[in-house]
């Protein structure tokens, strides 16, 4: 979004401003991009990154942020004023639940009937918690909207055998794919049943439409196709922000 802006927009809109003496930085602390994805949508993300004149700097860590600096872990820096921290976002601690229960992130653990560790009557569901007992997601499950969805409706459903004296069902999660917007006329998506890999432009569509579809309304499916066709053509957007210096104080 940042490199397409500095592409589109702040030339139009801020033409003092020599955007091409600009650098934007994406760091990954991990060996590639999107690395829940398959090795052919992290190829092609990192290709179109750097073909919009991204910096992609992977197996890097930042340690600190000082005097407009960026401090990493290879004692490497990079001086900036903005720092933008997309990653790293960790669960709520709860008083009360012993910290052998909790996992990488803070997030809980659970089993597979997302009972967490060590508890008898505590449940957690979506990004809060982290299952590590499922052979085809080891490192824990996609921290995604449909992960939570389909763990709620497993969870409702044991409480009600629970209250039958049933055994419960574990949890399976029936993985329906994943996408990623990379910028205009660029996405990726992977299918797993069959699986399938699209990129580029017929990726892109798949992005929008599924995202269309989506919404509660024919109105805001409507507004919203319409709000993303003239932002298409017209390369900018309707959103305005006027920022009037702070008068000095005699």
């Amino acid at each position: 979004m940042f490199a397409e802006m500095r592409k589109n927009i702040l030339l139009k809109e801020y033409p003092e401003l020599d955007t091409t003496a600009s650098n934007i930085y994406l760091v990954d602390g991990g060996d590639a991009l999107l690395s829940l994805m398959s090795k052919a949508s992290q190829k092609d993300t990192l290709e179109a990154l750097t073909a919009l004149g991204v910096v992609v700097k992977l197996n890097t860590r930042v340690v600190d942020f000082k005097d407009n600096t960026v401090f990493f872990e290879n004692s490497e820096t990079i001086a900036t004023k903005n720092l933008i921290w997309a990653a790293g976002v960790t669960a709520k601690i709860f008083e009360g639940i012993s910290s052998e229960s909790y996992g990488r992130g803070k997030r809980l653990l659970t089993n597979e009937f997302n009972m967490v560790k060590g508890t008898q009557n505590v449940f957690a569901i979506g990004d809060t918690c982290i299952q590590l007992n499922d052979p085809n997601f080891s490192e824990g499950h996609p921290q995604v909207a449909q992960v939570a969805i389909q763990q709620g409706v497993n969870l409702a459903k044991n409480f009600k055998l629970l209250i039958q004296n049933k055994k419960m069902k574990a949890f399976e999660y029936n993985d329906k794919g994943s996408m990623a917007i990379i910028g205009r006329n660029k996405a990726v998506v992977d299918l797993p049943n069959p699986k399938l890999h699209f990129n580029g432009f017929f990726a892109w569509l798949i992005w929008l439409f599924i995202h269309l579809i989506s919404l509660i309304t024919y109105r805001n499916r409507l507004q919203t196709f319409y709000n993303w066709t003239v932002a298409y053509f017209a390369k900018d957007q309707s959103l305005r922000m006027i920022i009037r210096p702070e008068k000095q104080k005699i």
